[in-house]
């Protein structure tokens, strides 16, 4: 399965009607019976996303309860999407930024493009990740290491991320012909085995910690950044 983000003038904003085909999606991949191995995840080969879509922003910045409902459901999507069984490949080309890198952590391996170019960025708007950054980044980058990119922000390139070990391969021209590959591998094997590994190498790295806390935290930010 394949996903396209296909809003390259709206720098593959992720709006409602997107976040709804994500959970029919998602849906659809994890149905005891799906027999569906891979799910690659791309965007346009000058953005893979910046997030959540600026319209939508828009709106939530105008009202606390919309805004909590949008950055609840972007977390949730993402929640799923991590805890699929398929082996999930983030194809990033372009700018990856903001939620545009929170959808790419959530997925299983992250291919960039030689034209890639990533940071975070929320500090910027005296926010914080609401689509699971904090309880990601520390799996690739170690808790110092999260921290600092989070603070710090570099804008990366494809090769500097792969440095640092933010992203895990890095494709000669566009991503997406690199993911395609890796799922190729994917598909040409058992769909059952392919889980079974997935599984496997999933029971033997430590779990997340507990982040329910954040919801707390999350709703002050709102309420500082959205007067009453």
């Amino acid at each position: 399965m394949i996903w396209t983000l296909d809003r390259p003038e709206q720098a593959n904003g992720i709006d409602a009607a997107t976040m709804a085909d994500m959970e029919v999606a998602l849906t659809t991949l994890e149905a005891p019976d799906a027999q569906i191995s891979c799910l690659m995840v791309c965007g346009h080969e000058s953005v893979f996303s910046t997030g959540l879509d600026a319209e939508m922003l828009e709106h939530c910045f105008k009202d606390r309860a919309t805004f909590t409902a949008a950055v609840r459901r972007m977390g949730l999507v993402l929640d799923r999407l991590a805890a699929l069984r398929q082996v999930t490949i983030a194809c990033v080309d372009g700018e990856c930024r903001l939620g545009g890198l929170e959808l790419a952590l959530a997925c299983d391996l992250i291919v960039a493009g030689a034209g890639a170019m990533i940071t975070d960025g929320h500090l910027a708007y005296d926010a914080m990740p609401g689509g699971g950054a904090t309880k990601r980044l520390p799996a690739r980058l170690g808790y110092g290491g999260a921290l600092q990119f989070l603070l710090e922000s570099p804008v990366l390139n494809a090769d500097e991320a792969l440095a640092i070990g933010l992203v895990d391969v890095v494709g000669e021209r566009l991503a997406a012909e690199r993911g395609a590959q890796i799922a190729g591998i994917v598909t040409e094997r058992d769909s059952g085995l392919m889980r079974d590994l997935k599984a496997s190498l999933r029971a033997a790295s430590p779990p997340p910690a507990d982040q329910s806390f954040l919801d707390a935290f999350q709703r002050s930010v709102i309420e500082r950044l959205i007067p009453e």
